[in-house]
């Protein structure tokens, strides 16, 4: 459906066709508007064309000067119709309303859909689930449903430091106990763990 306002108000814009493209059309001298005649007589938030379910309407916002169709009041919302005379205060428009025809011509047959490639993350993904899946490999602590088992919380052991008048690393000491308290002395450890292994 195309729908256009024709300026019938005498003067520079008569014959001017105003084409309305928006749901809603606001038509006012407010600078949010659509449409915003440059006259006193017009209110800042007139009237709204309204286009809803292949009908088109007019709304009056208790404008100052009234909006009109056909000579009549609208009091709140009306239908418009092709050639209604609207009259926003002192200017006047013609409603043209026109059904956009239906094609002619038969649609073309609709190419059978392809199937879409799998993207490189499919693919990774779809090799990783294949991994546990091969004959004889190890399921890798993955259940029946794939899901892995077991707990995601690791346990860190600080390194025992020497007691007073012990040597590091002469008798037999019991074996650590996890210290949960400092993880801060675990993370040294760790690095200082790391940073003296033999780099090749």
């Amino acid at each position: 459906m195309k729908l256009s306002l024709v300026v019938l108000t005498q003067g520079n814009s008569e014959g001017k066709v105003v084409p309305i493209t928006l749901s809603q059309f606001l038509i006012g001298r407010d600078p949010q508007c659509q449409l915003r005649p440059a006259s006193a007589l017009i209110s800042k938030r007139h009237c709204a064309v309204l286009v809803r379910a292949g009908k088109v309407f007019v709304r009056d916002f208790d404008s100052t000067n009234g909006t009109f169709i056909n000579d009549e009041p609208v009091k709140g919302e009306r239908e418009l119709h092709h050639d209604d005379r609207l009259k926003v205060g002192p200017l006047v428009f013609s409603v043209r309303l026109e059904a956009t025809a239906a094609p002619t011509k038969p649609a073309p047959a609709a190419a059978p859909a392809k199937v879409p490639a799998k993207s490189d993350d499919d693919s990774i993904a779809a090799m990783l689930l294949e991994l546990g899946d091969e004959e004889g490999a190890p399921k890798g602590g993955l259940s029946e449903s794939g899901v892995p088992e077991g707990s995601t919380v690791m346990d860190i052991l600080a390194p025992k430091l020497p007691e007073e008048g012990e040597q590091p690393g002469k008798g037999a000491s019991p074996p650590p106990k996890p210290k949960t308290e400092n993880t801060s002395t675990a993370a040294k450890a760790i690095l200082e763990k790391y940073m003296r292994r033999p780099r090749g």
